[in-house]
């Protein structure tokens, strides 16, 4: 056990690359305990690299992968308030984006757009696609580094505004008692006002909501100034017909993006910021039982189209 704990800390010290690769040996007799003990160490090579890819760990199932993040994180938090489809399969853990397989998920900070986040993202295989289906991750250091100043400056001055309309109750998809998690009105209104969301209900039954954030954050533990917004997914050029939209179409679209004054962002604006997180990406082909831990402030996600039968849950601590 100590062994192993000492070899982390090696790799801290020697750097392994991005998401930091620690291979565990499979033969561990506890693995559960090995991650508690570990988790110092793992902290510390987190916030250094901003992702871990823990390979080599003998985990087989749902029920496998909730003991493990357990192990290093008591406790979970659900998904209230989230956009992605998901299943939940065991306490805290839930099906990873439930998107059709041949399109990409571009790279993103998971609930960047609201005003709590997850801190820290655990994605297990639990089945390795026949082919593609990488989980990218890029360093939201690098991103903000590379990303045109002008652009930065613009958005860290007048924020973003995302405006999500949400179906009714009877929706099979979208709708406002998926999302919240609750069909009672008034809890969800409680939340909204908790959380600083703009909300009016619409004659249809659904809900529209709108959010004002910042385009950056600060680190809270490292103090270092990231890229952290989803500005490119909820934004109208991400759908299809967007270069035919206009501005009562758009209004009415699932999801949509503005500077926090309301003004309109330009396509060509939103086609750099992705043109810029596209080459700051970095792929790894999923195994059996891999477990990457993401810090949600420091790393971006996504994920690649795919062929065959793919399952990667995820936890949020």
């Amino acid at each position: 056990m100590q062994n192993i704990v000492e070899n982390i800390a090696a790799t801290v010290a020697a750097g392994t690359g991005f998401p930091a690769l620690v291979e565990v040996d499979p033969d561990l007799p506890d693995c559960y305990r090995w991650l508690a003990a570990s988790t110092p160490e793992l902290d510390r090579l987190l916030l250094q690299a901003g992702a871990v890819l823990l390979r080599g760990l003998p985990l087989q199932d749902a029920e496998d992968f909730r003991r493990a993040v357990a192990a290093m994180a008591p406790e979970l938090r659900d998904y209230s308030g989230g956009t992605s489809p998901r299943s939940q399969v065991a306490d805290g853990v839930y099906t990873s984006t439930e998107y059709p397989k041949h399109l990409e998920i571009p790279l993103h900070n998971e609930m960047s757009y609201a005003s709590r986040w997850p801190q820290r993202l655990y994605f297990f295989c639990n089945t390795p696609p026949d082919s593609g289906g990488e989980t990218p991750v890029a360093d939201s250091r690098k991103i903000l580094a590379t990303m045109p100043a002008d652009i930065v400056s613009e958005f860290e001055r007048r924020r973003l505004m995302y405006v999500r309309n949400l179906a009714s109750a009877e929706s099979r998809y979208n709708s406002w008692t998926k999302v919240f998690l609750t069909g009672d009105k008034a809890r969800v209104e409680a939340y909204c006002r908790g959380m600083d969301i703009g909300f009016e209900w619409q004659a249809n039954g659904g809900l529209r909501i709108s959010e004002i954030r910042p385009a950056l954050r600060t680190h809270p533990v490292t103090g270092e100034l990231v890229w952290f917004n989803q500005v490119h997914l909820f934004h109208a050029s991400n759908t299809p017909l967007a270069s035919n939209l206009g501005a009562q179409i758009e209004s009415g679209l699932p999801m949509a993006a503005y500077y926090g004054d309301g003004g309109r962002i330009v396509n060509d604006t939103l086609a750099t910021v992705r043109e810029v997180m596209r080459g700051a990406r970095t792929l790894f082909r999923w195994q059996k039982g891999d477990l990457l831990v993401v810090d949600n402030i420091l790393a971006a996600h996504g994920r690649m189209p795919f062929d065959g039968q793919r399952q990667i849950l995820v936890a949020m601590s």
